[in-house]
């Protein structure tokens, strides 16, 4: 009697532990530290943030383009993700308009073995989740680099099929997409043509690094569209291509380099300086990057040619920012 007692209190309590255990969100794709991981790797993806949540769209892995978002929420790590449910594309930008809408924009697409020049522009919805169409990109690229400023879309650079080459070819072309009219126009072009990162800091468009003429590119530009005009910046300490970037504060931040995937540079507004950081990442390029609640987010990318391709989401909060930018 005593022998079967003890037999079903264990059970009673393996049975509690089970049921406690099934109430528990699944943590075990989440690393140690600052790092969890996305539902898929991906390269060439694109990330943007409504405040509330963290948006990742696209890219590729393996031999195929993705459609997926997958939609992150950083408090609770939690990810959902809707399937199939953008154009399958890479090497694009997405563009946050300030109210509901991200606008994923040009690139390279997908449809079976087929891949093309995306001209296509999609709204997607951080609301509904629903997806809609707005004019298309008058000059479809790759690897273009677009920002929001003032309801209007700046996209700057990229790459373009060169028709008697058959070869990619640089342009310094910017096309401005007004969200109010939903009307294309076009823009003072870059002082150079280049595969470029952008972002925007204090009403102005600044252009970072890229890639043109078969090297990476230094040069570090800004735009002012009050007043139409660039201007050359301090250039980079060393020429960098698949790279991202993303402002914290009063910094810039440039995370990886074609050929040095640790590379981590931070630019001062303030002192207008460029800064070496000792920032630790896991080495990347073509990966995207976003500035989250005071900390920034190193989403997904691939360490070489061969990969491997990443699922890593690096998370670098105010104190190890902080210590990045040499404050």
């Amino acid at each position: 009697m005593y022998v079967r007692t003890i037999r079903l209190l264990t059970l009673l309590v393996g049975l509690v532990l089970i049921a406690a255990c099934s109430s528990i969100p699944d943590i075990s794709k989440f690393q140690k530290g600052n790092t969890f991981k996305l539902e898929t790797p991906r390269l060439g993806a694109k990330s943007a943030t409504d405040d509330k949540r963290i948006f990742v769209f696209g890219g590729s892995y393996k031999a195929g383009f993705l459609g997926d978002v997958e939609i992150i929420d950083p408090t609770t790590k939690n990810i959902q993700v809707l399937k199939n449910h953008i154009i399958p594309r890479r090497y694009f930008s997405a563009v946050y308009d300030g109210s509901e809408n991200v606008y994923l924009i040009g690139g390279i697409a997908q449809d079976g073995k087929k891949v093309r020049y995306e001209s296509k522009v999609e709204i997607f919805n951080t609301v509904t989740r629903k997806v809609v169409e707005a004019a298309p990109l008058p000059y479809p690229t790759r690897m273009n680099s677009a920002v929001y400023l003032n309801k209007k879309i700046y996209v700057l650079g990229g790459s373009h099929l060169d028709w008697d080459t058959r070869k990619h070819k640089t342009t310094a072309i910017m096309a401005i997409f007004d969200t109010q009219t939903g009307v294309w126009s076009l823009g003072p072009p870059m002082p150079t043509e280049k595969e470029t990162a952008t972002v925007t800091y204090d009403g102005k468009i600044y252009a970072i690094g890229g890639y043109a003429s078969g090297e990476s590119q230094d040069v570090f530009e800004q735009f002012d569209p009050a007043t139409g005009k660039w201007q050359s910046m301090p250039p980079l300490p060393e020429k960098i291509s698949a790279h991202s970037a993303t402002v914290w504060r009063d910094y810039l931040i440039v995370f990886g380099n074609y050929d040095d995937l640790n590379a981590v540079w931070t630019y001062d507004f303030k002192a207008k300086q460029w800064h070496n950081s000792k920032l630790e990442i896991t080495g990347v390029r073509h990966s995207s990057a976003v500035t989250f609640n005071d900390s920034v987010y190193l989403i997904g990318g691939t360490q070489g040619t061969s990969g491997p391709v990443l699922d890593a989401i690096q998370v670098f909060d105010a104190k190890q920012l902080r210590k990045a930018v040499g404050k």
